[in-house]
Parts: structure tokens; sequence; C-alpha cells
């Protein structure tokens, strides 16, 4: 029952004995005699109507109360001893009495055998002062205790002290308040034992709590903690820092940042927090909790794992920079080599001659054949290899390289066959030079293990997917000494090689399966390898292509001819070389392409040439002294003083050959790109398309 209704409880008492008084001298004033309260309510309609009201009215009051309800009259002979003279219906029910159970009974029957010295001193209190709250435990009718809060009131009515008892159930209260105390402690024992420092502030970021790990962590001590805290770690913090009230923080989000601090000892450590609103009844921000941690050593290992990381960058880059120069260090000296046997090929040779040119042209190719291996590999690890798919035909990959390596067979040792099924068409879209690469690898592997017997090539196709793509297989399988199975998953690795006698006089890099499954597996395939029985492997393959329209596709046949019997016009070209050798041969080469040259050896010279005489297009020189190619063709595309010219075709020529190469004589401005030693069919196909172009 609450205070108000008591309050009102009280009145309707009060009202009913003034009522009952003021009938009593009615009568007197009436008779002479005096009645009884009931006698003279019985012959006074209205005024029995009016106490009745009252009597109802309080009943009512009484029992739809929320809490138990005693009234307790005092026992005139133990002043200090009182039984309940009323009960309402919530007393009954929740104790488990019937009414007039109850009011048989006394408040110490209710109460634990401890409390009895206690209720008496309740009863004296409560005399003297009117009212008295406290709690305590109560006992049901079948023995079960439960806790209750006690307000208790003293009532005064016609000079006689009535007791009201209001006994309220807080077993969920305690039950929550025994939570939280478990909470607390649970909460107090981790923040005691963790090696992380546990920390709460009030709303304007001044520590409240800090938990004892933080001497561990700084050396200071816990009296100095709150000022440690607040200025080394709380105001470091950058959405801290620029906040007045911890409200302008971002709800539900935890902050996170490092920060060094100085210890006791002024040693520098560093340490990171992770901070979030301290919420209390749903929506009331108070502050906030963080937890700070000790980070130093995870610090030292991220700059050691970064100056590891320069380290090893910086010798990427060395390796890289060493392998451009071997590049061009081997390439030039190629040029002149291949160049020159490429010339030879386009003068009239005898039978012998031609076989030497032939031999010799060979080994040149062998030899640049190893330096790309070694430099597509060097691509390959640098993840810049670049597929360009392009239409082309099947046969014009296969028939020359079946043709090629069949001239390197003795024809009664070892017959070379290849196949290729009816579903494969005859044009696709792929990377023909890639995928010239990949075969020339695995065909001159088995053509370099196999004495004796046969090795054949097939071509199918896997699967159509969508309608647009084929993935096509490739199986080169030969009659050789094989592979021992332990080696078979260490093949595919850069530099592997395997051992054994039989192998020795088939000299190789060790990077060519290498670069195969890695260019196949970025032409979006797979490839494998197997043991033939009873000797022998077989390496299968497959790449993902695109169909194309046969009838969109023509391709011409790429020959070396003299302008005297091509279509080509004759064109004006500026060779920018500073190495006389590499001059002397694109000279040759194209005056018997029948063209007109000038030579320049730097990029000075070549731009003054350019101002008083007109040329067609230029070879320029990437790598030169003074002025290199790359700087030369941006001073021409972006000069005035070359604006009449500064559209002329630029064809690069580089002993360069490493990844991102290309780019940078694109970005340059340059319109083409050659490596050396210049192959002269890509050179001529260039040239055509210029002749078209001009």
């Amino acid at each position: 029952m609450t205070a108000e209704e008591i309050t009102e409880l009280q009145s309707q008492l009060k009202l009913a004995r003034e009522r009952i008084a003021e009938l009593e001298q009615f009568v007197i004033r009436q008779s002479g005699t005096v009645f009884s309260s009931v006698q003279d309510l019985s012959k006074c309609g209205m005024e029995n109507v009016e106490l009745e009201q009252s009597r109802n009215k309080y009943r009512k009051l009484v029992n739809y109360a929320n809490d138990a309800m005693f009234v307790i009259t005092l026992d005139t002979e133990n002043p200090y001893y009182g039984y309940f003279s009323d009960v309402n219906n919530v007393a009954c029910k929740q104790f488990g009495y019937s009414r007039d159970e109850l009011l048989r009974m006394t408040p110490f029957d209710l109460c634990d055998d401890d409390d009895f010295g206690y209720i008496k001193d309740m009863l004296i209190h409560l005399k003297a002062e009117g009212n008295f709250t406290y709690e305590t435990v109560y006992r049901r009718k079948d023995g079960s205790r439960f806790p209750v809060e006690i307000s208790a009131l003293r009532l005064t009515i016609s000079n006689e002290d009535l007791f009201t008892f209001i006994a309220r159930d807080i077993s969920e209260r305690k039950t929550v308040e025994e939570a939280l105390k478990e909470s607390e402690h649970l909460y107090r024992l981790l923040a005691d034992n963790v090696h992380d420092v546990i920390w709460t502030t009030d709303s304007n970021f001044q520590p409240l709590f800090i938990s004892p790990s933080f001497t561990n962590l700084t050396g200071f001590p816990q009296e100095n903690a709150t000022d440690v805290l607040h200025r080394e770690v709380i105001l470091s913090s950058p959405f801290i820092k620029d906040s007045k009230e911890v409200f302008s923080l971002p709800e539900d989000k935890s902050h996170y940042w490092e920060t060094p601090i100085a210890t006791s000892d002024n040693e520098i450590i560093w340490v990171e927090s992770v901070a979030s609103r301290l919420i209390e009844n749903s929506d009331h921000c108070t502050g906030i909790i963080g937890v700070t941690r000790n980070i130093t050593t995870r610090k030292q290992m991220m700059t050691e794992l970064e100056a590891a990381k320069e380290k090893a960058f910086a010798a990427s880059k060395a390796k890289s920079k060493f392998l451009a120069n071997m590049s061009h260090e081997v390439r030039t000296p190629m040029n002149g080599v291949i160049g020159m046997l490429q010339l030879l090929q386009m003068t009239q040779l005898n039978d012998e001659q031609e076989e030497y040119v032939k031999t010799a042209s060979a080994s040149g190719e062998s030899l640049l054949t190893i330096i790309n291996d070694i430099l597509d590999n060097a691509k390959i690890e640098s993840g810049k290899v670049q597929i360009n798919p392009e239409p082309f035909e099947i046969t014009a990959v296969m028939d020359p390289l079946i043709t090629s390596f069949k001239n390197s067979l003795d024809p009664q040792k070892v017959k070379l066959n290849y196949s290729i099924s009816p579903e494969v068409p005859d044009i696709f879209v792929a990377d023909q030079a890639r995928l010239k690469q990949i075969l020339f690898n695995l065909i001159g592997n088995a053509v370099k293990f196999t004495d004796y017997g046969e090795i054949s090539i097939s071509i199918h196709v896997l699967e159509e997917i969508n309608g647009k793509y084929l993935r096509i297989s490739w199986t080169v399988s030969d009659t050789g000494i094989g592979i021992p199975e332990n080696a078979i998953n260490e093949l595919f690795e850069p530099f592997t090689q395997v051992e054994d006698k039989s192998r020795r006089k088939r000299k190789g890099t060790g990077l060519g399966l290498s670069i195969v499954k890695q260019l196949v597996n970025q032409m979006g395939g797979n490839v494998s390898l197997r043991q033939n029985e009873p000797q022998g492997t077989t390496f299968t393959f497959d790449i993902l292509t695109e169909k194309c329209d046969s009838t969109d596709f023509i391709q011409q046949p790429e020959r070396i001819t003299p302008l005297l019997t091509s279509p080509m016009r004759r064109l004006s070209t500026l060779i920018v070389e500073d190495e006389p050798i590499n001059q002397q041969i694109l000279k040759a080469i194209l005056t018997k392409l029948g063209h007109k040259t000038m030579v320049s050896s730097d990029g000075y010279s070549a731009m003054e040439l350019m101002k008083s005489m007109d040329f067609d297009v230029i070879l320029m020189d990437v790598q030169m002294p003074e002025l290199d190619g790359l700087e030369t063709t941006r001073i021409i595309r972006s000069s005035k003083k070359y604006e009449e010219v500064k559209r002329i075709p630029i064809i690069a020529l580089t002993a360069y050959a490493m990844a991102g190469d290309r780019e940078k004589c694109m970005e340059a401005g340059m319109d083409y790109y050659l490596s050396k030693p210049v192959d002269v069919k890509a050179l001529v196909k260039i040239l055509k398309t210029l002749n078209r172009d001009i």
C-alpha cells in the first residue's frame, strides 16, 4: 500500500469516528441516554449508510493493495506484544494462511527466530517515532523463507494506537542485487588479475577506476595512476582530445588508438587502448570504459618486419637491376651476332654457306631462349607477366614448331607426330606468343630426352563455355628416359632439374617447366605430368580461349623481302643508336628492305637532324648516354620546337626486356616496341603497318 492510500485510509477512519461521536451527542440530547454506536446507527439510517460506505472503501483499499498489509493491536497487558487485528487478501496469498489463521497469529509467528528481539525494538521505535522501515526474512506456512521489506506506520484513532505493517516481497530485487554483487566481484577479480589495464572515467574523462595492473605496466604507484593515465593515455586519444564531453562521441562504436608513454624509469613503451561509452540505465552515458595493453614487443616486431621488408625490396630491386643490366649487356652483342646472321640470310648463299648460317642462327636463338627464360622467370616472380590475346590460326603456331623440331631429330630414331581433333576451330583468340613459348618448352623437353621411339602431340576441345569460350587441351607424350616418381612434384619449381648420369649431357636452365606452369595458369588453365608405361612422360595442359569468326580473320604470311620485290613504299628512316655495331646492322637491314636511312648517335643530334630533314619513322634506342630515348621522345612529343613533327612514328629499341619496359616506352610517347636482338620479321610487320598509315 502506498503512502497516499494510507493517508486516505486515515482520513476515512477519522471521518467515521467524528460521525459516530456526533450521533452519540445527538442521541444524548434527545433522550439523555447513551446507547452503543451500533444501536445509534441503526436508528439513524443515513449515518449508518455513510459509515458502511467508509468501511467498504477501507476494505477495498486494503484488499486491492499490491503488498501484504497487517493491522496490529498491542496487547493491553504487554505493550511490546501485539496480534493481527486485520489483514488483506495479499497477506493470505503471500504467506499461505487463511484470514482466520492470520488473525490468530502475531508478527513473531511469521519472522525468523533471530528477529524476535529486533521486532520488539522496532515496536518501541515505532511507538516513539510513528514510522519505521526495515528488511527482514519471513516464513510462509510451508516453511519456505523469503525476504521482505517492512514499512510500519502508527495510526492513532480516538487515542487508540493501531500499527499498520506493509510487507513487500523483495525476492526478485534481492536476486538482482546478489547477481550485481557477484558481477562486481568477478569484475573486480578480473580487473585485479589481468595484465591489461582496465579503467573507467566520468563524463569529463577524469579517471574513476584504474586496475592495479597499471603499476605493473608503468612502474608508477597506484596513487599517481589517475594523473598519469589521464595525461599519457586518455588525452592522447584523437577522438577524446577533440571532444569536450563524452556525449559527443559516436554511439555503439569502440575507439582504438596507439601511443607511446614514459614509465617511471623514463623508458618509452608503446600501448594500445580501446574505449567505448559507458551506458547506464539504458540510455544514460556516464563516462567511458577502456582497456590499455602493452604492445612494445609487437611494435618492435613490426619495425623489424618493416626493415626486413625494405631490405627484401632493396634486394629485389637490386636483382631486377642486375637482370636488366644482364639483359642489356648480353643482348647488345647478341644483336650483332643474330643481326649479321639475318643479313647473311638475305644474301645469295651457296648450300654450304647456308648450312653454316643456319647452324649459327640456331645457336644464337638457343642462347636467346635461355636469356628470355631467365627474364620471363623474373617477370613471373614480380607478377608482371602480361597476356595479350589475339586471333590466330592454330596451324600458324603448330606447323612451324613441328617443322623446326623435326629438323633437329633423326627420323630413323625418333618420329614426331601431331594431330588436331576436328572439333578444334581453325582460328581462336589467345596469346599466340605465350602459347608458342609453352609448346616450345614442352616439345623441346620431349626432343631433348627422347633418343628412340616417338613423340606425339595431340590437340582437342575439353569443353565449351557459354557458347563463347573453349577450353582447349594439348598433350605432349614421349617414349624418352622418363622422370623419377619422387621428382615429379618438384619439376615445376624454378631452377629444378633431375640429377642423374643420363641427363647430364642434356643441359638447361631448369626454368622451362616453371615458366610453363605460370603461363598456363595466367591463361586460365592447368598443367599436369604423368609417367608412361613402360617409359616416357606425358605433359597435358589446357588454356581458356575465345571463339573467333573465321570470316573476320585474314592472316598474310610474313617474309623478309627487299623493297624491290615488296609492295612497301620506300621510307625515310632515322636510326638513333649509340652502339656502332647496332647502327651498322639496322642500317644494313633497312637498306636491304629498300628504305633510306640516316644515323644519329644520341638524342640531341637526332633532334637537330629532325629540324633540317623530313623522316617517316624513327628507330629510337632507349638506353643512350647524355639524353636517352625516353627523354628524347618526351621532348619531341611536348616541345613547341617540334610541333610539325611531334606525331612522327617512333619505334623503341631496347636491350632491356624486363617487366614494365614496354609500358615505360608507351608512356613516354613511343608507338612501337622491339627488344634486341631485333627480329626482322617483327620490324617488317611494323613498317608495313606504317606504310599503310603514312
